[in-house]
């Protein structure tokens, strides 16, 4: 049952969006338990006693234990299954989703890691920070380009495609006037811009982000 859904969390972290946005899209209760770290990468013990390992979120569904966001929301799939699906029946479609899951992982993730190490540094070099700017406006014109006509990337339905990839895109265009936003996204907000000609884009990460209580605090 929803109710006996608990989702430990970090949450100014992307993969922890992914979550809270898929739940809610999915409509399902569920209580959430924020892990505070004052440093990255902190004591993870209170995550290694919940799950056997160190990486947040974790979902618990009753006795059951899920970690890593990906897996977490294909079990959501898999057990919640008269709510609206996050992925598709369709292997064709399958494929597509999985195929902007890697496209998170790797493109978008390549300039978004870059300047997330360049403020765990202490120092951001301008000049790197700038080049990830750029090269995630490079990558981000397959999404301008899947949104010409439709609300989603796959179409006119919110998929996994679309969670997994707008939590970190919105990191590049956090507004000035965004409230109770973390140090992280502070710093990104400073160092991480989308750039020119990506209004769609903009938009439509918008509109995701919107299904997550935390972020929707921010537009």
């Amino acid at each position: 049952m929803s109710e006996d859904l608990t989702l430990h969390e970090l949450t100014g972290s992307p993969n922890s969006a992914k979550v809270r946005i898929a739940l809610d899209v999915k409509g399902l209760e569920y209580e959430r338990i924020p892990i505070e770290l004052d440093q990255y990468p902190g004591d993870r013990g209170l995550t290694v006693e919940i799950s056997g390992q160190p990486c947040l979120p974790v979902l618990k569904h009753g006795k059951t234990v899920i970690f890593d966001s990906r897996g977490i929301l294909r079990y959501l799939d898999s057990n919640f299954r008269q709510t609206p699906q996050l992925f598709s029946c369709d292997q064709q479609e399958l494929n597509e989703i999985e195929a902007w899951e890697l496209f998170a992982q790797t493109e978008t993730g390549q300039g978004i890691g870059a300047v997330f190490g360049q403020i765990m540094s202490g120092a951001p070099d301008a000049n790197a920070c700038e080049q990830a700017s750029s090269q995630l406006n490079d990558v981000t014109a397959r999404i301008e380009a899947a949104l010409d006509g439709h609300e989603f990337l796959m179409g006119d339905r919110i998929t996994a495609a679309d969670i997994v990839c707008a939590p970190s895109i919105i990191l590049s265009m956090l507004p000035e006037g965004a409230v109770d936003i973390g140090p992280i996204q502070a710093a990104f907000r400073q160092l991480l811009h989308l750039g020119e000609g990506r209004d769609r884009t903009r938009a439509w990460a918008q509109r995701v982000m919107m299904h997550d209580p935390v972020s929707r605090t921010w537009f």
